[in-house]
């Protein structure tokens, strides 16, 4: 299947619980390196791992649609109305259905590459999408790969160093992209919250307002 499309989609999933800048600000940069046209931002309805999730996925979609002003970001509640454990192979092949003329681009962290192994059908996810990895580390080279747990050679074989050949031919490819490092967590943004700490340049101005007065966390 060619990637060589129309419209490049960028696919970004997540808890967001809530959304801040660690993960907007790596998406404005992806997204202007590598002219995507569109990044759906997808919240997760259950984990697949053993992450909790705190709040309803009715108010991370709130949250994402209050934070996100970049007309090219659009929130995406389709786990969250499928139901159950959220994978990302239903949720790729959901998306390859609808844009069957677009490039897919999924887009995630480098320490969500290091769990590649326990993903359900890695593989015929690759077969659907390119994968752009937000590298925040102080490294740019194969060494960032160290902790992965699956085998380097083969990772090898599918990680781009070239933007040209990425974009061109046909899915099944791994690029590493260098990214600003935001050192700030969900996890840390709720406890801030409950404790009443300032949470301002975390995230958008207009989400702290709503977060302070809705007292969701």
């Amino acid at each position: 299947m060619k990637n060589n499309r129309d419209k490049r989609v960028g696919i970004f999933g997540g808890a967001f619980d809530p959304v801040h800048y660690g993960h907007i600000n790596p998406i404005d940069e992806i997204c202007s390196i590598h002219n995507l046209d569109i990044v759906y931002f997808i919240p997760t309805n259950v984990s697949n791992s053993n992450k909790k999730i705190i709040a309803p996925g009715s108010k991370r979609i709130k949250m994402l649609e209050i934070a996100l002003s970049d007309e090219k970001y659009h929130v995406d509640d389709r786990e969250i109305s499928r139901g159950g454990v959220s994978y990302m192979i239903n949720t790729i092949e959901s998306i390859s259905k609808q844009f069957p003329k677009d490039n897919l681009y999924l887009i995630i962290g480098l320490d969500v590459l290091a769990n590649v192994d326990k993903w359900d059908r890695f593989p015929e996810i690759l077969s659907l999408c390119n994968i752009i990895v937000s590298n925040r580390g102080n490294e740019y080279s194969m060494s960032n790969l160290n902790d992965i747990k699956i085998n380097k050679a083969s990772l090898s074989s599918i990680i781009s160093s070239d933007p040209a050949i990425f974009h061109s031919g046909s899915y099944g490819k791994i690029y590493l992209e260098k990214t600003t490092s935001v050192n700030i967590s969900s996890t840390e943004l709720r406890s801030k919250l409950k404790n009443k700490e300032t949470i301002s340049n975390l995230l958008p101005s207009q989400l702290e307002e709503w977060l302070l007065k809705n007292k969701v966390y």
